[in-house]
């Protein structure tokens, strides 16, 4: 489970990223999973009457009541932090996300359990995280104490991981695997799979790579798994990159769906590939 944080000094276009469609079309059933406030948080995602600029004014409002008296609102107001789960995790519900988001803008000091709190909202538009947006001042007008906040919303996520079963990611660690489409996920509840396709094809990269020494070896345990290997070559023939696709995952056409191989994990793009196993190699004893 990892956290990023970020400050910015307006929420009205963080939340109409949120609730938008994305850069990429990504976004799927943007919706409000928790608040400071449920009743007194319009959620645009489910109510037609709501609206993202209502929403914005009332996340807002004590920032421009401070505003008011010295002329501008306190600087870096907006507190955002992403949450997101590893591709191999089980997919939390809205009422699990609600409790991770409560339990990071209670631990980064946002709103503390014990004290007054600073008004923030959990927006939920994909399967695997959630984006809090906080405004970081408090109903009198001061600003929370929130010294090393992405430390402390990073511990707290190493101890919901541990309690949830979770995969555990260290600090500083980037998780360079791509994450299933709603599409994709209810695909392979159609089709009985346990896994969708892009996580079935990530978990036996991993598998190919821990017994191979060379692209040819692990290519080999690739297609003795079932995994279908499709080459990219230059003008030359030589391969330059490598995509996969899982038995009996097709289009409408029946053509295979492949993946390319950096959309699946950008760590096993095949100049990464080489350069890993040719590594892994001259440090082996002789």
């Amino acid at each position: 489970m990892i956290p990023d944080v970020s400050t910015g000094t307006s929420p009205r276009p963080l939340l109409a990223y949120l609730y938008g469609p994305g850069r990429r079309e990504e976004h799927e059933d943007p919706h409000l999973v928790a608040a400071w406030d449920r009743a007194g948080a319009p959620d645009p995602g489910r109510d037609p009457g709501a609206t993202i600029g209502r929403l914005a004014a009332r996340l807002d409002q004590h920032a421009q009541l401070r505003a008011a008296e010295i002329g501008a609102p306190p600087p870096s107001r907006v507190w955002h932090c992403s949450v997101r789960t590893a591709p191999e995790d089980p997919l939390l519900t809205d009422d699990q996300w609600a409790h991770v988001a409560q339990r990071i803008v209670a631990a980064t000091g946002l709103a503390p359990t014990d004290g007054p709190g600073c008004r923030w909202v959990a927006v939920r538009h994909a399967v695997h995280h959630i984006h809090i947006a906080g405004i970081s001042v408090l109903p009198d007008g001061s600003r929370p104490a929130m010294h090393r906040d992405a430390a402390r919303a990073q511990a707290e996520c190493r101890a919901i991981e541990t309690e949830w079963g979770l995969r555990s990611v260290g600090q500083g660690e980037r998780v360079t695997t791509s994450y299933p489409t709603t599409a994709e996920i209810i695909k392979a509840e159609q089709q009985g799979w346990d896994q969708p396709s892009r996580v079935w094809l990530q978990q036996r990269m991993r598998q190919a790579l821990a017994g191979a020494s060379s692209v040819a070896e692990y290519a080999a345990a690739l297609e003795a798994d079932g995994v279908q290997v499709r080459w990219r070559t230059d003008e030359t023939g030589a391969r330059v990159g490598y995509s996969l696709a899982r038995p009996g995952d097709t289009g409408t056409s029946g053509i295979p769906l492949y993946f390319a191989a950096g959309r699946l994990d950008s760590a096993l793009t095949l100049p990464r590939l080489t350069a890993l196993l040719e590594a892994s190699a001259s440090t082996e004893p002789s």
